[in-house]
């Protein structure tokens, strides 16, 4: 397919998922149609009402960085430099930080931040009093701690951004990055999302919303997207960061690309802060501009990975708008799969949708046995994976509360 601007060619992937950590790890469980949902264990749920979660079990951050490193680093910054750290390796582009590091960018977002330091700093001020506080606590509630340990850590010395943009997090940062490369203002980007927000605080906050499933006798059916039962969606933790590059850089170190983005589109809804438009206007034109940017087709997106939570007030006009992107296009939701975990999910699924145009194959979603009146009857992908040998092209979408809506276009390399 031609494309008529310049592309940024994925050439790392690194991710810290709730089934698994590490890029092989995720595609051979997605594949495999594993399921992160469990009960909460990172702090106690009982007197919840929702008590389940997607959580990183096996995620060992001392794997990834000193103890010292760790204890001054929230549990999103962690993350967020574990998967910075496996991208590189993954990308083998650790020679370009070495040698010229001022062509190296960073963008790194987060929905929510160092909200667990936040609430452990608030506890402390509460049983042992203020002068008790660790002196370490405001740069490990900032959102951009996660980039600036990244940046300190690798030695990235390019821009460095963090954005703040709710569900669409990881997609509008996957644009940005590509943004970046497409102006010449670096030749690689270190660009993703991290979140570790499974706290009392914010759990309790979603549950007063009313927008998380209360199956908790079953949490691996809980997250249901485009299904008669939706009843809600299952909170999670990830983070994922790749490695975007010029094709001059490409070109000049001999990189393997799994995928390259071509497409972005953004837009906002003005309608509700908390629900999306019911008309779905807002995403689909997100869809549509990402597309174009793209210099695409409707058509010719052969997969969707959606936002998906497996909500009733948002399946139904995401469906709808996926329907006018493509009526015949393949789908599978992988919050299901991996849960919701707020601004890294649409990095998290960027990276899938880079491995499943890689692999000329779609990942499978689960727990959709019927869709709910009021969703389109896509070509849902579901329990068992699926060949795709005619993918050239896939689009990873992502609706976030206060009303934004993002894009990307992702095509073979």
């Amino acid at each position: 397919m031609a494309n008529r601007r310049p592309e940024a060619y994925i050439t790392g992937i690194g991710v810290v998922t709730p089934i698994g950590v590490g890029r092989k790890r995720l595609w051979s469980s997605l594949l495999a149609n594993e399921s992160g949902a469990g009960p909460i264990t990172l702090f106690d749920p009982e007197a919840f009402e929702v008590r389940i979660a997607a959580e990183c079990t096996d995620f060992d951050p001392e794997s990834f960085m000193d103890r010292k490193v760790a204890a001054r680093t929230d549990r999103f910054g962690q993350m967020g430099l574990a998967s910075a750290k496996l991208a590189l390796e993954d990308a083998g582009a650790w020679d370009v930080l070495n040698h010229n590091p001022e062509r190296v960018g960073l963008i790194l977002g987060s929905g929510i931040g160092g909200v667990t330091s936040m609430e452990t700093t608030q506890a402390t001020i509460d049983t042992k009093g203020p002068s008790r506080v660790n002196p370490f606590s405001v740069t490990k509630i900032m959102p951009n701690s996660a980039a600036a340990h990244v940046a300190i850590q690798l030695g990235v010395q390019g821009p460095s951004i963090t954005g703040a943009l709710a569900c669409t997090c990881g997609t509008d940062m996957m644009g940005l990055g590509y943004d970046l490369i497409r102006r010449g203002d670096a030749d690689i980007v270190l660009c993703g999302a991290s979140e570790a927000s499974l706290t009392p605080v914010i759990v309790a906050g979603f549950i007063a919303m009313r927008a998380m499933s209360r199956r908790n006798d079953d949490p691996e059916g809980a997250c249901r997207p485009y299904d008669f039962d939706h009843s809600g969606f299952l909170i999670g933790e990830a983070s994922a960061v790749m490695v975007l590059e010029s094709a001059e850089s490409v070109g000049r170190r001999g990189s393997e690309p799994y995928a390259k983005i071509t497409g972005v589109g953004r837009t906002t809804d003005a309608y509700n802060l908390t629900d999306p438009d019911p008309k779905g206007f807002g995403i689909m034109r997100a869809m549509q501009l990402a597309v174009a940017d793209a210099g695409l087709r409707g058509e010719q997106i052969g997969y969707i990975n959606p936002h998906g939570t497996g909500t009733v007030a948002g399946d139904g006009p995401e469906s709808q708008a996926m329907a006018e992107i493509n009526p015949n296009v393949r789908v599978s939701a992988t919050k299901s799969t991996l849960g919701h975990s707020l601004g890294a999910t649409g990095a998290v699924e960027t990276a899938i949708c880079a491995l499943a145009v890689k692999e000329r194959t779609i990942p499978p979603m689960r727990n959709l046995t019927k869709v709910a009146e009021g969703c389109a009857d896509l070509d849902y992908v579901v329990d068992e994976p699926r060949e795709a040998p005619d993918l050239e092209a896939a689009l990873c979408a992502n609706l976030g509360v206060g009303g934004h809506n993002a894009a990307v276009v992702l095509e073979r390399a």
